[in-house]
This record gives structure tokens, sequence and C-alpha cells, in this order.
């Protein structure tokens, strides 16, 4: 296989990368989404890398990326044990049924994943990077040189020192809540949120993007709900 090939299936899309190193896939995939983001804008897919090796930090950069270009990554598949590991340290599947993949066109129904939410309650280690595809809760802290993307909305239940962005999806009711705060780090659907120094460590906060602005304030326990 020497082309990136595109095939419709139940719930999304699969795409089949040509056997090159993790890097030259990278950019065959994000330049093929930008040439045609109006087809690829809020899909879901599953994507064949064949035998490369991609390393949970690239794997975690590519997510990344995609939720950036308003896609969403679910299933990894390869021939790969490196990268087979990485995706499923993400939670992503890393097979899909032949069923699925023979999905005629004409029968799709996608389904409407804007109330997904994940849940984490593994101890975040420092340094440590988590993606969630949807909305994501997580419960423990963000320690310093961590990294937590998602795609929706997050609610973490703890301090966060590390770095953080939300609403990478692009959806703009994207809403992020936090226990406590106490470094500057914090993205909300691409714009960095600058937080007063007098609420670092304070009290629980809201952030949410309204009228093309970010919107910071304190919050109750009640407050903190995704949808």
């Amino acid at each position: 296989m020497d082309e990136m090939t595109v095939r419709e299936m139940k719930g999304g899309v699969l795409i089949s990368l040509p056997e090159k190193p993790w890097y030259q896939q990278r950019d065959l995939l994000i330049s093929r989404i930008q040439t045609q983001e109006r087809f690829f804008k809020g899909e879901r897919f599953a994507l064949d890398v064949g035998g490369a090796e991609w390393s949970q930090d690239q794997l975690f950069k590519l997510l990344g990326d995609l939720s950036n270009e308003g896609v969403c990554l679910w299933a990894v598949l390869t021939t790969s044990g490196v990268t087979q590991a990485s995706a499923q340290n993400f939670e992503l599947q890393t097979s899909i049924s032949a069923e699925n993949a023979a999905e005629k066109s004409e029968n799709l129904q996608l389904p409407k994943d804007g109330h997904i939410v994940e849940l984490r309650t593994k101890p975040l280690k420092k340094s440590g990077k988590v993606a969630f595809k949807a909305n994501g809760v997580m419960i423990g802290d963000v320690p310093e040189e961590a990294e937590v993307v998602a795609a929706g909305s997050l609610v973490i239940w703890g301090t966060v020192r590390g770095c953080i962005k939300v609403g990478c999806g692009r959806d703009f009711s994207s809403r992020l809540c936090v226990l406590r705060y106490s470094d500057p780090g914090l993205s909300l659907c691409g714009q960095l949120v600058e937080e007063p120094k007098r609420m670092f460590n304070t009290a629980p906060l809201e952030i949410r993007y309204d009228d093309g602005n970010v919107h910071l304030q304190a919050a109750v326990a009640r407050k903190f709900k995704l949808l």
C-alpha cells in the first residue's frame, strides 16, 4: 500500500496509511484532513497504521492534533506491539469487526457522541499524559509537567498544576471545571485562559466559552456538570 485510503464503515470511516515511519504517516494524515476539512470535520475514524511504531508520546500528540482539526480517533489498527500498547494506554480500540468495515455508506448512522463522558480515577504521574476523546471526568490531581486534553468538556476533581486543553474538538459549548488551580496553563477552545493570581488555590472554578470570549468564575460543587 503506497497511498492513504479512506473507506466508510459503520460509525465513521476507516483510514489506512501506507507503510511508512510514524512521522510520515502523521504528516500525510494531517495534510489530507486539512485539505478535505469539510469531509472530515466532526468525523469519527479508525486508523490503520500497519507496522509503524507509535510511542505513547507520539500518539498523544496526534490525538491533540486531530482534536484541533475537529475529528475523533476511536481505534488504531496495527501489527506493531509498541503501537498497540500505546493505543491501549489511551483506551483506543485496537480491532474492529468485519461487519463494521464492510458497512455500506447508505446505511451509515453516525452516533451522536456529544454526551459521552469518560471517567478516569487512576492517579496521573508527573509528566503523564491523558487524552479524552469526548467529555471527561478526572478524579485526582494533575501534577507538574503533566498534560490533559479533552475534545469536549472536562471536570477535574483535584488540584491542577500541569497543562490542560479543553474543547479541542471545537465544540464552543465545552466547559472546564477544576477543584483547585495553582499554575497558568489552561486552554479552552484554543484560547489561553488568563486566571487572576488571587483565584489560585481558592475555590472551584468554572471556565466557559461564550460570544467569542473565555469567561472564568468561581463555582460551587452543585454547578459541576458537563451536560
